[in-house]
């Protein structure tokens, strides 16, 4: 068989309704590989043993002909791999007859895609992209019932993976992390949105060169992040191979003007190739760079409209100034001396040693043998601490210039620390602003034509302002970033739920009968399919970032790659958008119809006209916001470091699952408040939106608010909490006070306060603040 033909042997080699029929499974393998007519690889290959163990918590019992054994039946839901939590998806509505037609749905599109692609190449793609649509239900149906808390494509996506790597003597196969930046500085050096646009959707683009790479000769399964199906960089470059595809993807489809790629790749890649492949994805990313740049320099000489002056010389240096490419790998390997060492200098904890005992204890009572794929999650942790003492001694390009500009030693504009080299003309109806720039200012302000983006929206901060509720006197925007919490927790494996959480009741008597401890049991187990898991939950997340932000509340979406969004948004409609994105994120209760398409976030699952589709990060799992109110006119540069500054006050001073405001207003009067999302049962950011609503319906003037604040009141003790409410609000300038509004705003308040003050009379600043900042967030400067 070719390369190609294996890969796809490999996705074919356990149907996706393998958890409806185990032990018939094979036969339906046959009649599908017949139709495609591929080479069936039965199970039980060398990748198929290692993409097993990746995924499978070593279990006792294999060898001994008495297998512990779970029917799909038997399960009391799909284990959620990052909360832990058992999700009903509905395995008991799943009879024999609609076992029987989700298998025919299987054979007829797999069918399809062949026909549509006879080249094995664009078959492997075709099948790899559409995997998760072929039936609807795939993501929820267990890799291994034994272990519910992975699905059939994982443990395929897995088993393509290894493939790749297996030579003449076996598999050979290496764990390889490559990232790009530096990311913050590239983003924020900007003074019209197209820089912060530019700045995000070049780091994109780059990265991207690299992953194109690995994806065309080595398959797109071998990357286990960032989660690509349905990524738009990668549906242009299977569009451009000629790849046809059924194009039924239940999820948004994101505009290929985003950027939605992270900064990092992990991927699985053969050992005896892995520096090459490195190497060439470097060579890739720095040629991909340098070409747009000399594409800028061009235009320069071709176009004196573009610019006044430039210095060829010192543009040509700055070149090589970036981007910092970091990279590393580590070859998965079994010798269990070795990573005992390697572990013991990393880890400051002796549960790998009582992982190695299970190893053994297992292997006794008829385990199966061990192989390099039982030892995924140590590996990982030794190529994380490798690239972590890469970046630790961070490498800067030498850079020494006294180069001019006109005569002038002059420096960038935006903030890079090199010596300004192009004087960019920004021409704006009868206005003409001139931008002092170094090289990737200057290849960033002209990016979108280098790609030839066509339809890109950027507008400027006063076309976002004009989209307030009140854009008349409100003439605010909101700059918002987003950050999921404990993210590199998250991904090391430190937050994953315990071994006994994961694994069926069975399993775990099991384990505990060959005298396995607790303390084994209650350890977080780290697997790719673990990886993936996260990977493929931000990339789903992602792809509704883009409606939320620009459809729903009219902003402009700068960046949304994985768990980190930046955008810009009308001052008077943020909240409500991060509102709505954290609770999509963690897939808890968020409702939405996108072109005819129903989508529910629920009980930590997305559903698709009311069908389970996948999972969200869980409820464990939470993001946290940073929001700065500027006036339109004041520089972007201030309002990005503002929201970074907002960002961080969120996670380092309030605590994580929380967001924070920090307002700039024109006159310099600064303001900040923040709080966690939820407190108490109550949905802070809904109720203070409610109680604004209610306030201005009613009339209720700021200067009743401030009421609450007046430093007498801090006498009282907490007995008269509502009392105090009461006396203040029947006093206020409020109209209709006899209504049933009156009384609704009234009790919004009482429970309002009591939640963010726990009921002490002399916290009552804090709430009101937050409602004076929602205030003026929703009409502007007071008048």
């Amino acid at each position: 068989m070719s390369f190609w033909q294996k890969k796809i042997s490999a996705l074919l080699h356990d149907p996706l309704t393998k958890a409806f029929d185990i032990k018939g499974h094979e036969k339906l393998v046959g009649e599908i590989c017949k139709l495609v007519g591929i080479e069936e690889v039965k199970g039980g290959s060398e990748e198929d043993k290692i993409a097993s163990a990746f995924d499978r918590f070593p279990i006792p019992f294999e060898r001994q002909g008495n297998q512990i054994q779970v029917q799909l039946n038997e399960l009391e839901g799909f284990v959620h791999p990052l909360s832990g939590d058992k999700l009903d998806v509905g395995y008991s509505q799943i009879d024999s007859d609609k076992q029987r037609k989700y298998v025919e749905l299987l054979k007829e599109k797999i069918k399809k895609l062949r026909d549509e692609n006879r080249e094995d190449d664009k078959f492997y793609h075709a099948l790899w992209w559409e995997l998760p649509n072929l039936i609807d239900i795939s993501q929820f149906l267990p890799a291994d019932t034994r272990v519910p808390n992975h699905s059939i494509i994982d443990h395929l996506d897995s088993t393509a993976a290894v493939r790749s790597c297996v030579e003449a003597k076996g598999v050979n196969a290496s764990l390889a992390m490559i990232s790009i930046g530096p990311v913050q500085e590239v983003i924020s050096q900007a003074r019209k949105t197209i820089d912060l646009w530019a700045g995000s959707y070049l780091l994109s683009y780059l990265i991207y060169q690299a992953i194109e790479y690995i994806g065309l000769n080595y398959g797109f399964d071998t990357i286990i992040y960032p989660y690509l199906r349905g990524n738009s960089f990668v549906h242009k470059t299977l569009q451009k191979e000629g790849v046809k595809l059924l194009n039924q993807s239940k999820l948004p489809e994101t505009d290929s003007k985003v950027a939605s790629l992270p900064n990092v790749v992990l991927a699985i890649l053969p050992s005896s190739k892995v520096s090459e492949i490195i190497k060439e994805c470097e060579t890739r990313i720095k040629e991909a760079w340098k070409k747009l740049a000399l594409e800028t320099l061009e235009r320069f000489r071709s176009n004196p409209d573009f610019g006044k002056s430039y210095n060829e010389e010192e543009f040509k240096n700055q070149i090589e100034l970036f981007p910092i490419i970091n990279k590393t790998c580590v070859n998965l390997i079994d010798d269990e001396d070795f990573l005992r060492k390697a572990m013991t200098q990393i880890l400051k904890s002796s549960l790998h040693q009582k992982y190695m005992e299970l190893l053994t204890e297992v292997r006794k009572h008829g385990g199966y043998s061990l192989n390099v794929g039982s030892f995924y999650s140590y590996i990982y942790r030794f190529l994380v601490s490798k690239m972590n003492a890469i970046k630790l001694i961070r490498y800067f390009p030498p850079y020494i210039s006294d180069s001019t500009l006109d005569g002038k030693r002059e420096t960038d504009d935006f903030g890079d620390p090199v010596r300004a080299c192009f004087k960019v003309i920004d021409r704006q109806l009868d206005e003409e602003h001139v931008d002092l720039l170094g090289t990737l200012n200057t290849t960033k302000r002209f990016l979108k034509d280098l790609l030839s983006i066509e339809g890109l929206r950027y507008e400027s901060t006063e076309d976002i302002a004009d989209r307030n509720e009140n854009p008349e006197r409100n003439r605010y925007i909101a700059i918002l970033m987003m950050d999921g919490d404990s993210m590199g927790k998250w991904i090391s494996g430190q937050m994953a739920p315990a071994v006994e959480k994961v694994l069926h009741d069975k399993v775990v008597q099991g384990l505990k009968q060959i005298g396995i401890s607790e303390e084994v049991l209650k350890m977080p187990f780290v697997t790719p399919s673990y990886h993936r898991a996260v990977s493929r939950t931000l990339g789903v997340f992602s792809s509704f970032v883009e409606y939320v932000v620009e459809k729903k509340y009219s902003g402009m979406l700068i960046y949304a790659g994985g768990d980190d969004i930046l955008a810009m948004l009308p001052a008077s409609k943020v909240l409500e958008c991060a509102n709505e994105l954290r609770k999509m994120y963690s897939g808890v209760g968020v409702e939405e119809e996108i072109n005819g398409v129903k989508y529910k976030f629920i009980d930590q699952i997305l559903y698709v006209n009311d069908h389970p589709y996948t999972i969200m990060m869980g409820k464990k799992a939470t993001i946290s916001a940073g929001v700065a109110i500027i006036h339109q006119k004041s520089p972007l540069r201030f309002g990005i470091r503002l929201a970074r500054e907002a960002e961080r006050y969120a996670k380092e001073e309030i605590g994580r699952n929380a967001f924070a405001i920090f307002v700039m207003k024109r006159s310099g009067q600064e303001e900040r408040i923040g709080a966690y999302w939820d407190v108490d049962g109550v949905d802070v950011v809904s109720e203070a939106l409610n109680i604004h609503q209610k306030a201005e319906k009613l009339k209720l003037s700021h200067r009743s608010l401030y009421k609450f604040r007046e430093e007498d009141l801090q006498a009282l003790s907490n007995e008269f909490f509502e009392d105090l409410i009461d006396y203040i609000l029947s006093r206020s300038d409020a109209e209709n006070k006899q209504s049933e509004e009156f009384k609704e705003l009234v009790d919004g308040m009482k429970k309002f306060f009591r939640a963010l003050t726990k009921g002490n009379i002399n916290e009552l600043s804090y709430p009101i603040d937050l409602l004076r900042i929602v205030r003026f967030m929703k009409r502007g400067e007071e008048r």
